[in-house]
């Protein structure tokens, strides 16, 4: 882990030699604030590089239903600019409750705690600002660490585990385009997992694309937009205890829209996306919708 650790921070050092084309941005619209504040995602990851020596707190909650399931989470997290061109994020995820129903047995499976700690750098190796517009190119490299609680015992008693159980790994890339009305992105990347105890669960690849549009602004006091995002993921079969689990995996896609309120110091970003194609190995629980809220302040 420490080598694959240090291997990141190699790579991201070499991606530093990378030049930078920046003019002064008019504040206006979308730059009508620092780039802390300015618009992102509310479900898709990246999009994070500040500037040098900000600091953010945020409290992010979402809630996921389906057939016969029920999820509820609250993620704290921290966000630091390290330099204007490279960022890290800090989360600890937190499962307030989880409630299943087995498809094919019946059996009702519960689960609350702590979920696995998130630590990702972001570095924008490719910059261009004009005064109308700014197009951005990221990578995003990041580890998760198994502070969840899972238990192999979990797996054969009505007690859900949380998180993977051992470290998983993650290399995205960010592209995004940002003029005074419309902002665009794209983002796609894998999560690798490892194997504990004879358990893997499966890889995933992640797929995202979203614009938003500015509503109204005012120049140094706050920007309020709309946006909305497809992000789809596909999850392969999980290995519990050396049996491959059929009824794991698939493809999902959600979409939906969020609404982005920012000042000099507070972000809120809310909204709710539906699942609009599902396709599942074997049997599972159908999903419906995925909400979200995020609520950040900037020292």
């Amino acid at each position: 882990m420490k080598k694959i650790l240090i291997s990141l921070l190699i790579f991201i050092q070499i991606l530093g030699t990378v030049e930078t084309d920046k003019l002064e941005v008019e504040k206006i619209g979308n730059f009508a604030l620092s780039s802390s504040q300015q618009p992102g995602p509310l479900i898709g990851f990246g999009q994070n590089i500040i500037d040098k020596g900000d600091l953010q707190v945020f409290l992010y909650a979402d809630w996921l239903r389906g057939r016969q399931k029920k999820f509820t989470e609250v993620s704290p997290s921290v966000l630091y600019g390290i330099s204007d061109d490279l960022s890290i994020f800090i989360e600890q995820s937190i499962v307030l409750n989880f409630k299943l129903t087995d498809p094919i047995t019946g059996r009702n499976f519960v689960a609350k705690g702590l979920d696995d700690l998130l630590i990702q750098f972001e570095y924008a190796f490719y910059n261009k600002e004009t005064e109308t517009y700014a197009n951005q190119f990221t990578i995003v490299p990041a580890i998760t660490f198994p502070t969840g609680t899972t238990n192999l015992s979990d797996l054969v008693t009505d007690t859900m585990p949380i998180g993977v159980g051992s470290p998983s790994f993650f290399l995205g890339f960010t592209a995004c385009h940002m003029a005074t009305d419309w902002y665009y992105f794209a983002a796609f990347g894998p999560v690798l997992t490892t194997s504990h105890k004879n358990t893997k669960f499966g890889n995933q690849f992640l797929y995202q694309l979203g614009l938003s549009k500015n509503i109204s602004y005012e120049t140094d006091k706050y920007i309020f937009n709309w946006m909305i995002e497809l992000d789809g993921a596909y999850r392969q079969r999980n290995k519990i205890l050396g049996i491959i689990d059929c009824n794991s995996g698939g493809n999902e896609i959600i979409l939906g829209p969020s609404l982005w309120y920012s000042n000099q110091h507070f972000i809120l970003q809310a909204g709710i996306s539906w699942f609009i194609y599902q396709q599942f190995f074997g049997t599972q629980n159908k999903d419906t919708f995925f909400a979200a809220i995020d609520i950040g302040w900037k020292f």
